[in-house]
């Protein structure tokens, strides 16, 4: 069991409990019941928040945010050239099989008992072209060929690269990491749902021990205010 006198008088009981329990993250909510920073912030934490289950879910709020940093989403302009590079290279290949062997309509790569089984016919191999195209049709109305599925393919990846530039964009200036940004905006938005506010000085300090760096509430409001739609 860990020692009570390891922890701030202001820690919360439900957390201190926890940490022997817990296997992700047990380090960094050590240190959050620990660092000399983080005792005024439980105190203020604790006239918003009170019962076990609910310090319990600031603490798996935190671990989602942590968790989220790791797998941040993409910049739009990262996206769109990843859609790009996606179109070109289906251009490519739609040249490079463009006349070629390759270049059937789909239903003519099945087998001859997988296409009998489709069309629901028992001599599809000794069926001409035109009955076979006859047949293919009355099921479904659009078979391409391999070309013809990788321009389509070509011209929906430049769509969506269109698109992307069209999301909502997060603006992270060059003096402030873009982890940190992302970590306070999803957790400041815990705090405003369910402790009345941002909490600004308490963000910064849960911060500055979890990244274990200075931060301040100017850092913190920086971040937020940085945070907005348009283009």
């Amino acid at each position: 069991m860990p020692n009570p006198n390891d922890f701030l008088p202001s820690a919360p009981e439900a957390l201190v409990n926890l940490l022997s329990r817990i296997s992700r993250g047990k380090d960094i909510l050590r240190r959050l019941l620990t660092d000399p920073r983080m005792k005024r912030s439980w105190t203020e934490i604790g006239k918003r928040c009170s019962g076990a289950q609910n310090y319990r879910r600031l603490w798996y709020e935190i671990v989602y945010a942590l968790l989220k940093i790791k797998h941040p989403k993409p910049s739009r302009a990262k996206t769109r050239d990843q859609f790009l590079r996606m179109a070109a290279d289906a251009e490519k290949l739609a040249d490079t099989t463009a006349d070629g062997p390759l270049d059937r309509l789909t239903f003519e790569f099945f087998p001859d008992d997988e296409a009998q089984l489709a069309f629901k016919v028992s001599n599809w191999a000794t069926l001409g072209v035109e009955k076979r195209l006859k047949l293919a049709y009355q099921n479904l109305a659009w078979w391409p060929s391999m070309t013809g599925l990788l321009e389509e393919f070509a011209q929906h990846a430049r769509k969506c690269a269109q698109e992307a530039m069209l999301e909502k964009r997060t603006v992270d200036r060059e003096t402030y990491d873009r982890q940190f940004n992302d970590f306070v905006r999803c957790l400041a938005g815990y705090f405003r749902q369910h402790l009345g506010g941002p909490m600004e000085t308490t963000l910064a300090n849960i911060a500055s021990v979890v990244f274990d760096r200075q931060i301040d509430k100017k850092m913190v409001r920086q971040a937020l205010r940085h945070e907005k739609g348009g283009a």
